[in-house]
C-alpha cells in the first residue's frame, strides 16, 4: 500500500548517480604514449587514467566549452579552454596531442615549457601537468548540471597553481552549471576561494565550506 512512489524513486536515484563523476587523490604517472582506439570513456577515470582518451574522444567529437566573453556565448574546443588554464598557471606554453604514426592508436602528449624552449614528452617535465591534465579534463568533458567529487586535486601542485585552482571551478561551476565536492588540505586554495567571493565573482550562496576536526576520539 502506497509503494506507487517507488519505481519514481528508483529512476530517481540512478538519474543522480549517473550525474556523479570522481577523480581520486592519487593520479597515475605520465606515460611516453597512450593508446586509443575511438572509444568514448564516461569519464576520466578514478587515477586520471583516461583522461587522454576523453581528450581525444572530445576533439573527434567536436565537443566545445561554452564561454561567456563581452555578454555573447561562444564555444572553444575543450583543448584549447584546458590550454588556457595551463598557460594562466603558467606550467606550459602549449601542447599537443597526435598520433606517433599515421593510422595508429597509440598517441603522444607532447610539450613546450616556454615559446622557445623545445618540444618534449610530457614524461619529461615537472610532474604537475601530468597531475592537474585530469582534473581539468574532467571539469569540461563531463556533461552540463553533472556532480564532480574530488579528493585533494592540489597534490604535487606549486601553491600558486593550488590557487589557480580556486579559479578553475568557479569557472566550471558558473560556465558549465557543475556543482563540485571536493576535499582539500590547501590553504591557498581555500584563501583564493574566499578572495573571490568577497571581490563577488562567485556568490557567497552558491558555496558552502565545511571544516572538520577531531574531538573526544570522534
Amino acid at each position: 500500500q502506497n509503494t506507487g512512489f517507488l519505481s519514481d524513486f528508483v529512476l530517481a536515484f540512478e538519474g543522480l548517480f549517473s550525474r556523479i563523476f570522481y577523480l581520486g587523490p592519487l593520479r597515475e604517472y605520465p606515460k611516453p604514449s597512450y593508446i586509443w582506439g575511438g572509444e568514448r570513456p564516461s569519464d576520466v577515470g578514478r587515477r586520471g587514467e583516461g583522461a587522454v582518451s576523453a581528450l581525444l574522444a572530445a576533439r573527434a567529437e567536436g565537443l566545445k566549452s561554452p564561454r561567456l566573453v563581452k555578454e555573447r556565448r561562444f564555444h572553444k574546443p575543450i583543448e584549447e579552454r584546458i590550454l588556457e588554464w595551463l598557460q594562466e598557471m603558467e606550467l606550459i606554453h602549449s601542447f599537443s596531442l597526435q598520433p606517433i604514426a599515421e593510422n595508429r592508436k597509440y598517441y603522444e602528449f607532447r610539450v613546450k615549457k616556454s615559446k622557445t624552449s623545445s618540444e618534449v614528452l610530457i614524461t619529461d617535465i615537472g610532474f604537475g601537468v601530468s597531475q592537474i591534465l585530469p582534473v581539468l579534463v574532467l571539469c569540461y568533458y563531463v556533461p552540463e548540471h553533472s556532480i564532480i567529487l574530488l579528493e585533494q586535486p592540489e597534490i604535487h601542485l606549486h601553491p600558486k597553481v593550488q590557487a589557480d585552482l580556486a579559479d578553475v571551478f568557479i569557472d566550471v561551476v558558473k560556465e558549465r552549471n557543475v556543482q563540485i565536492i571536493l576535499e582539500s588540505h590547501s590553504e591557498h586554495l581555500l584563501r583564493r576561494l574566499q578572495r573571490r567571493i568577497a571581490e563577488e565573482h562567485i556568490p557567497a550562496e552558491m558555496t558552502a565550506l565545511y571544516f572538520c576536526s577531531m574531538e573526544d576520539g570522534a
